[in-house]
Order: C-alpha cells, then structure tokens, then sequence
C-alpha cells in the first residue's frame, strides 16, 4: 500500500504546526478576496473557528512566501510574525491584580511589548536568511551593539548586564542573543506577576519598562533596514485576538490607531468577540480611518459561488496530492434515486408552468424553487414511509458547510476514514458512498447542537449561561419554523434568515452575538421593511439543515419579525411550535391574530 493510500487526504491540522511545504500545496488563494490582507494597512479578520483565519496567517509568513513565490526573503513585498494569543502568558491571572490601577496600563503593554518583540526574532531563528553572507551578519552584529542597546537603556535595562556577542558571530547566534535578552526581560516581568499573589502589599517593579513607539516601533524600523530585509512592511500576525484582556485590548487598539502601518502593519484575527474597540485613552479606533475590517462569512452570504469554487479547489488539491484524480462531485456523488425523483418532481412543475399553472417567471423557476421542498414534504406522507432526506452530493456538503471550510474538511475527513475501514484492505478509497456522507452529517448536525452547545455551557457564567440556554431556545424554534415553512404552500419555502422589522432589545442582541460568535448565525444585512435604510440579516447555519430536515441549498428566503416574535421563541420554543403546527401561527402566511409575529412578505 502507497503512503498517499494510508493517509487521509481531509485531515485537518493546526496551521502554525504544518510545515511550509504542506501549507503552499494545500493552500487555496482567497485573497482575491479578502485583498486588503496581503496589503499595507492596519486590518481586522474576523470569523468563527474553522473558517481560515490561522491558515491565512500561516500562509503568509515569510518560508511560505518564497516557497510559494520562488523567491528570497528579501524579495518579498513584506515581513510577517506570527503572534499566538491563546494559550499565552499574555492571559495569566495575577495580570487581575492590576485591573484599574495606574500601573495596569504601563505593565501591560510592557509585557505585550516584549512579548510581540520576542515573537518577531524567533520568526527569524526558523528562517535561512543567508548565514553565508557575511555582510549580513556584519549589519546585525553592529545593530546589536547599537541601535539595539540604546533602544534597552532608554526602556530602563541595565546594559551593564548585556552580554557580549564574539566579533565573527553569525547571523542566527546574533539573532539567538537578542531573543535571550528579550526572554529574560519577558521572565522578570512575569515573575513579578506571579509573587504579587503571595504578596499581602503590593511591590515594586523595577525592571524595565518597554512600550510600542518607543520601543518596539523603532526595534522594528531598524530591522526592516538590514539588507536581507523585504523592502515592505513588517506585518504582525495577532491571532486570536478575543483572547486579550480589556487592557491589553486596548493597548492594541492604541497600536492601530498610532498611524504607523508603514513601516508595522497590524493584522488581528477575531472569533467574533474581540472586547471594545476603544484605546486606552477611551477613543474609538474607526474603519476605514484607522483599519480595515474583513468578515469571512461574508463570502458565503454575499456570494456562494465563490465559497463552492473555494471548497472545490481545496478539494482537487487534496485529492491530487492524494494521486487521485477525480472532480469533487465525482468523489462525493449524490443520492442517485433521490435525485432522479427530484428531477421527475422538477419536470411535473415544469408541465404545470407551461400550463399556465405555474408562479415563476420562467418554467425553470417553479422547478429550482419547489422541486425538492416538495420532495422533502412527501416523505413525511404514508408513501414514503420509512424513507428520510440524503444530504449528500458535494453541492449539499458544499451548503452544509455554511461557509466555513473547517466544517467541511472536518466532514469529509470522518467520510473518507469511515470508508477506508468498510473496503478491502489496501484498498484505495475512490469515492465516498451517499449513505456515509449523510449519516456523518447528520452525525455533525447532532453533535453541533447537543456536545459542542455543551461545552458553550460548561464554560459559561451565569450571565453567559442564561444567553447560552436562550440561544438554544432560539435555534429549535426557528428550525422548526424554518421546517414548517418549507413543507408549506406558501411562495417561498426556503426560509433560512430573519430581520427585525423593529428594533431588538438589547437582550435579543446579546443571545444573537452569541450565536454568531460560536457559528450557529451568520450575519449580512439586508434593506428594511420600509425602503429607508438596512437592517441586519441572520441566517441560521447550514450545519443544522440535517437536523431540522431543512434543504440547505438555498437561503435567498428571509421574513421580517418583530421583536415580541423572538422573545416568544427564546423562552418558550415548545410553545411556539406547538402554536406553528395546530394552526394559532400560520405556517403559510406566518401571521397570528393573537401574537404580532412575522410581518414580512414573500422575497
């Protein structure tokens, strides 16, 4: 059995851990349209877990770019360091005990300081700069013993304690030194932290103090000189950013906001939940003045197309790795039978239209728009007993994904496992069954709503885990809604997004935010009832169309509610549904004459 037979051509890895190599074959180039990444330019990357974020910053760092581009680093149009937030000692509690003092700021951007500083040499110890070239070793030997301890003796360090480098020193150990000083400024600071929790007063600090302009600016700004530099801006790759406490939030908003992005560009990932957007001195930090915001589900809410051609390139890259070579709707086919009785309902509806008898413009209308609601809503009547829905078909998987990629790969990774074990052994794996790839979704729709929403609770506080409880309320009673819809008469049947034809209260906007933050909504926005303005569309993930027997394939449907509709849904959903079903709600019209619910007209 080949090695690419054994493997799993779907598995999913951490981005920061994969090699170079492994990142350039696999990666598939978004930034057509997310442009304002690669470029000079403070931005914000915002979008929930698994959408791409991590492999964007991993494909931009410098040992992917010349492989990807064929290049030396110095030819590179920037400079990227990656700054992990989670997981860092950037989060330890004992930084609690400076919240709302003087100190807390100053502190706090020291240890930030320090921290991204470090990160940006390390960058430099994995990379071949060009230890051969004496010349560079020679600018960073001087930089050393220049620039470089002028810049720690004004932040307070004792240069005296500096240690000396040899005079042929090479590159890498020039660089090694510079991270060994960093390093021990960065243990002092955090060793200071962690005696305040024995300490019944408070102590003094005396070690330096470092911050971004007049430290970490200019250390960078005498870096991008050395020769072996690319010639753009230094990029600095904040991942995780919602991990930050609220004064490190704001120091880095102060960062943003200091106009340096010439020579340091600031890129901030966020899933969603990044804490203000004030600056230490309580100023806002505004797009487009100060950065440049990129939301990633907007490429799925704003343009399927490109999300399916997105997936269908990830997809062909792995399998060509994988020595196969087959298009992703022949390795994920669709149910066959399910799919001619589709088409046999698409073509009645066509009859009908030419017929007189039909609602679209164009026969072709009826059959998209009805063909497989239809289909769904006879399998719930006695001739299709025993029979449910296949969410299967790379189209379908396409959809169910939601927009984000992770969920796919996620998926087809579990497929393609599930088939390996049911074939004969060494056997290659051609094509993934339509029954594998709907009971593993269906799988996933089980496990996002139930295991995953309980791993929300666990880690909630009470404020947090009263939301969370009507967050789920919200889900099942929408899904439910959106099911009553689609097996309905009315117009349009599709239904997989609200609007607010009034305004939320502030409650409904937290349970929704929330939503969004862990991926059960997406959001877009949409013009309001009355013409004059936009108001916000969401749109309820496609993971959960196998759950609620939803047809995920497409989500041009929306209704207006008003606000009494949703709080009747987030704190009695059986009651609501119960009110949809017996006929008090009309799943057709969705209007009630006890209860002002949803206003909207067919889109």
């Amino acid at each position: 059995m080949t090695q690419s037979a054994q493997r799993n051509p779907f598995s999913v890895h951490t981005p920061e851990d994969m090699l170079a190599s492994d990142v350039v074959s696999l990666f598939v180039d978004v930034f057509t349209d997310f442009y304002q990444i690669p470029k000079s330019g403070h931005t914000f990357l915002n979008g929930p877990r698994g959408s791409g974020k991590s492999m964007m910053f991993r494909y931009l760092q410098p040992d992917c770019q010349c492989l990807a581009l064929g290049t030396d680093l110095w030819t590179l149009p920037f400079y990227s360091a990656y700054i992990p937030i989670k997981n860092t000692d950037l989060k330890i509690t004992e930084l609690s005990r400076l919240h709302a003092r003087h100190a807390d700021v100053v502190l706090n951007e020291h240890i930030m300081t320090t921290y991204v500083a470090a990160k940006v040499v390390k960058s430099f110890t994995a990379l071949d700069v060009g230890d051969t070239d004496s010349r560079f070793a020679d600018e960073m030997r001087r930089y050393y013993r220049g620039d470089f301890v002028l810049l720690l003796d004004a932040g307070g360090f004792d240069i005296a304690t500096l240690p000396t480098i040899p005079a042929e020193a090479s590159l890498s150990s020039v660089f090694k030194s510079i991270g060994d000083v960093l390093d021990t400024i960065y243990r002092k600071v955090l060793l200071y932290l962690r005696r305040l929790s024995f300490a019944p007063n408070d102590l003094n600090y005396s070690g330096p103090l470092l911050g971004y302009l007049d430290f970490l600016v200019p250390f960078i700004q005498g870096l991008r000189q050395m020769s072996f530099m690319p010639k753009g801006p230094v990029f600095l790759l904040f991942d995780d950013a919602d991990n930050l406490n609220d004064t490190q939030t704001r120091i880095l908003n102060a960062w943003v906001s200091s106009r340096t992005s010439g020579d340091i560009s600031i890129k901030i990932s966020t899933q969603l939940a990044y804490k203000t957007f004030r600056t230490t001195t309580g100023q806002t930090i505004d797009s487009p003045h100060d950065f440049s915001e990129v939301n990633l589900s907007t490429i799925y809410t704003s343009s399927h197309d490109k999300y399916r051609d997105r997936i269908a390139e990830i997809v062909t890259k792995r399998l060509r790795n994988h020595g196969l070579q087959l298009s992703p709707e022949e390795f994920f086919p669709a149910d066959a039978e399910q799919e001619t009785e589709i088409q046999e309902l698409a073509q009645q509806l066509r009859d009908r239209w030419s017929q007189g008898e039909g609602r679209g413009f164009r026969p072709g209308d009826d059959a998209i728009r009805y063909a497989r609601p239809d289909y769904i809503r006879n399998l719930r009547g006695s001739s299709k007993s025993g029979h449910t829905y296949s969410y299967a078909g790379f189209d379908q998987l396409v959809h169910i994904s939601s927009g984000i990629v992770r969920y796919f790969l996620e998926a087809a990774s579990q497929m393609y496992a599930e088939q390996q074990a049911r074939i004969k052994h060494g056997a290659i794996v051609d094509v993934i069954p339509s029954f594998i790839q709907n009971k593993v979704v269906r799988e996933q729709a089980d496990r996002f709503l139930f295991s995953e929403f309980e791993n929300i609770l666990k880690d909630a506080d009470e404020v947090q885990l009263n939301r969370a409880a009507k967050l789920r309320n919200l889900i099942l009673a929408l899904g439910g809604l959106f099911y009553e819809t689609l097996v309905s008469g009315r117009s349009e049947r599709r239904v997989f997004s609200i609007a607010f034809s009034d305004m939320p209260d502030q409650e409904m906007r937290d349970v929704f935010a929330l939503g969004i933050q862990y991926g059960y909504f997406h959001e877009s926005a949409i013009g309001n009832k009355e013409g004059t303005g936009r108001t916000k569309l969401y749109i309820l993930s496609r993971r959960l169309a196998p759950y609620f027997t939803l047809d995920p394939t497409s989500f041009a449907g929306y209704r207006f509610v008003t606000s009494d509709t949703i709080r009747d849904a987030i704190t009695r959903p059986k009651t609501f549904l119960s009110r949809v079903r017996n006929g008090a709600i009309n799943a057709d019209t969705l209007e009630s004459s006890q209860l002002p619910l949803l206003l909207g007209e067919d889109v």
